[in-house]
């Protein structure tokens, strides 16, 4: 882990109260960065308010820069949000654990497909496993992505994704029914695992999507990982505010109380308990 200031390289409005951020940051730190891995920023001000720094998903790395999607939401996402280009803030991280690699190369017998799941600000995760590129053991082998939102307008990175990722197919569904068609994202997913109950699933966005996230796996006895976004305070698994129900990793039906900051954000989708 690594504590460290950065200069916002780039500042860019996705929509009314979404920003995307480019941010300057030491080799190291973006070498271990991975997909799913996540950091704590603030402004570098010097004035402390808000006090803790707030936590965001690396969308993606280069050798000596990262970048996150922020959505304002407070005052610490608000102060992120509004700085401009040259700016100074405050980062550690890489924090937590990402998800899992896996084999990318379907001549390989243990090659899987993957499904790939995101709802509204969790795309953000999802699209790191593509953003970060084929070494990251991901994006060769990924089937489709399934993308729900509010609305249109709230669809993110769709160009981006299909600039790194040409082959794969998106599939998208929103509230309103203003992109693919009106429903929940875990609808797509239940008609994609009728033709694939083989595949695994990774999947990201608000705790009532995950919950139908992780029925519909049980439905197909299919494996999957899910990436939490419980709030957290501090990241270093010290304020204990982001605990998170687990069944035992001994399957004796014991339940566990594991830090999402540093036990996750990710974890196999059977053993969270909601």
């Amino acid at each position: 882990m690594y504590l460290f200031t950065g200069k916002i390289l780039k500042n860019q409005r996705l929509t009314a109260d979404i920003r995307y951020l480019r941010i300057s940051a030491p080799a190291d730190f973006c070498q271990q960065s991975a997909p799913g891995r996540f950091i704590m920023l603030s402004c570098n001000d010097g004035l402390f308010d808000p006090l803790l720094k707030r936590p965001f998903g690396i969308l993606n790395r280069g050798e000596n820069w990262f970048e996150v999607v922020i959505k304002e939401v407070g005052k610490g996402s608000l102060q992120l949000g509004e700085m401009k280009e040259g700016s100074l803030v405050s980062g550690h991280g890489p924090l937590g654990n990402g998800y899992p690699k896996i084999n990318s190369d379907p001549d390989k017998d243990n090659f899987t497909p993957l499904i790939l799941v995101a709802g509204g600000m969790g795309i953000a995760s999802i699209a790191s496993c593509l953003l970060f590129s084929s070494k990251a053991g991901i994006m060769a082998n990924s089937r489709v992505l399934l993308y729900g939102a509010a609305n249109r307008d709230e669809l993110l990175l769709l160009d981006e994704i299909k600039e790194c990722a040409p082959g794969i197919r998106i599939e998208t569904i929103t509230d309103d029914g203003s992109s693919g068609r009106q429903g929940w994202v875990t609808e797509l997913l239940e008609t994609e695992l009728q033709q694939y109950p083989e595949a695994l699933v990774f999947a990201c966005g608000p705790e009532p999507m995950l919950i139908n996230v992780q029925q519909v796996l049980r439905k197909f006895s299919t494996r999957g990982y899910l990436s939490l976004e419980n709030r957290m305070a501090c990241g270093f698994g010290v304020c204990l505010g982001c605990v998170q129900e687990v069944a035992g990793i001994d399957d004796n039906g014991t339940v566990e109380s594991a830090k999402v900051c540093t036990q996750g954000p990710v974890f196999p989708a059977d053993k969270v308990i909601f």
